[in-house]
């Protein structure tokens, strides 16, 4: 590997105290005598172990929120309530996105509460920036509360990390529903809020994190994924010179989730609409692309070695690079969920929380590497996809 530097833009963190059902829902096991794969603790520690292993070190990464449980679609209170009546109630129904902040303040502030974090002091200097959680299904006035309340819990060391949101798309399964969720006026009103100049980290606007699934969720979700970018740049179009409003950078996680069980994607029609759908995408200024979460998509298990992983990736990816570039590219690994299927085993773990199949991370590395080599990614480029891409759209500096 060429590059000196590497930017995991993407990674997820979480002490044991959030190892259970009530704080991620997604972590209630199929089979109640099955413990879920990644319900054990994943912190730092672990994180520098599952990277320790691979001939390239990540000089930094990104946070990216772990869809913490919440009680219901929408806090039980109206907009048109007083103020301190709707802080009141999105700290109840907020609680565990907002729990979230404080670990991550432990965090960037060195203050571990044992070993159940997963950290130790100094180890927040990694962390570059943090994707959060950011419900912006709110009417604008509930969000904007929830922002001066997310932005009290965290402090101001750790908020000033906070370089963009995520709220998870993939989990809507019915069209309709995705299709007014996205195009509710306050979901685009404060999508387009989140690009104002002066919102963000140095002056700048903040990102938006795109979760969107073909293989689970359908290819229809990228469609309307492309409605969506396409509906805020013609209100940012619209609103130019009014408000000091910039445009939000969009980075689409994990290739979009393609169908990677798919022999012959080329002769496939779904795969031709996810083709049509990234185009679509890419056509879009400020848009991003993530290499990463692909062993989530091959089905039940990983192939390999580094070749035969790269050999059934490199349709979609040269597909990506086609229509993106590499200056709109960047790695991210997606760990630790790219242990659970990864080629190197799983990340079930062990009683004291260590993690198992931490070579996963290695391998994906190498088959990045291998699939830019494929496609004759020049050293410019590659530099991009390692670090250049992330620290320019999520506006952080690493070394």
């Amino acid at each position: 590997m060429a590059s000196t530097m590497l930017l995991d833009t993407h990674i997820h963190l979480w002490p044991t105290s959030a190892c259970n059902a009530s704080s991620h829902t997604w972590m209630a096991p199929p089979d109640p005598q099955t413990p879920h794969p990644l319900a054990t603790r994943h912190g730092i520690s672990d994180y520098n172990a599952a990277t320790s292993s691979s001939p390239t070190q990540p000089s930094a990464f990104i946070y990216v929120e772990t869809d913490r449980a919440l009680p219901t679609p929408s806090p039980p209170i109206e907009s048109s309530a007083a103020a301190f009546s709707i802080r009141r109630a999105l700290e109840k129904w907020a609680a565990e996105p907002l729990e979230e902040l404080r670990f991550l303040r432990r965090i960037i502030e060195g203050k571990p509460q044992g070993e159940g974090d997963g950290f130790q002091a100094g180890d927040g200097d990694k962390m570059a920036g943090i994707v959060a959680f950011a419900p912006l299904h709110l009417t604008p006035r509930m969000f904007d509360i929830y922002l001066l309340l997310a932005k009290e819990v965290a402090g101001p060391e750790t908020w000033s990390r906070v370089v963009g949101f995520r709220y998870l798309l993939q989990g809507m399964r019915d069209q309709r529903e995705f299709s007014k969720f996205v195009w509710e006026e306050s979901w685009l009103s404060n999508l387009v809020g989140l690009g104002k100049v002066g919102t963000g980290p140095g002056n700048r606007g903040w990102t938006f994190d795109v979760g969107v699934d073909m293989r689970s969720g359908g290819v229809w979700q990228l469609e309307k994924a492309a409605e969506m970018v396409e509906r805020v740049r013609k209100i940012e179009a619209a609103d130019v010179g009014n408000g000091g409003r910039g445009s939000v950078r969009f980075v689409l996680n994990h290739l979009c989730k393609p169908d990677l069980t798919l022999t012959d994607p080329a002769s496939d029609p779904e795969a031709q609409r996810w083709c049509a759908a990234i185009s679509r995408l890419a056509r879009q200024p400020d848009t991003y692309m993530k290499l990463s979460g692909a062993f989530s998509e091959f089905g039940t298990t990983t192939p390999s070695p580094v070749e035969v992983i790269a050999e059934r990736l490199r349709w979609w990816v040269r597909h990506v690079f086609g229509v993106f570039g590499p200056e709109q590219i960047m790695f991210g690994s997606d760990w630790p969920v790219c242990n659970v299927n990864g080629p190197k085993g799983d990340a079930s773990g062990d009683a004291k929380g260590k993690t198992k199949g931490v070579e996963s991370w290695g391998v994906w590395v190498e088959v990045v590497e291998k699939l830019m080599d494929e496609l004759e990614v020049d050293a410019l480029g590659r530099e991009r996809v390692w670090w250049g891409t992330g620290c320019e759209v999520y506006g952080v500096e690493t070394n």
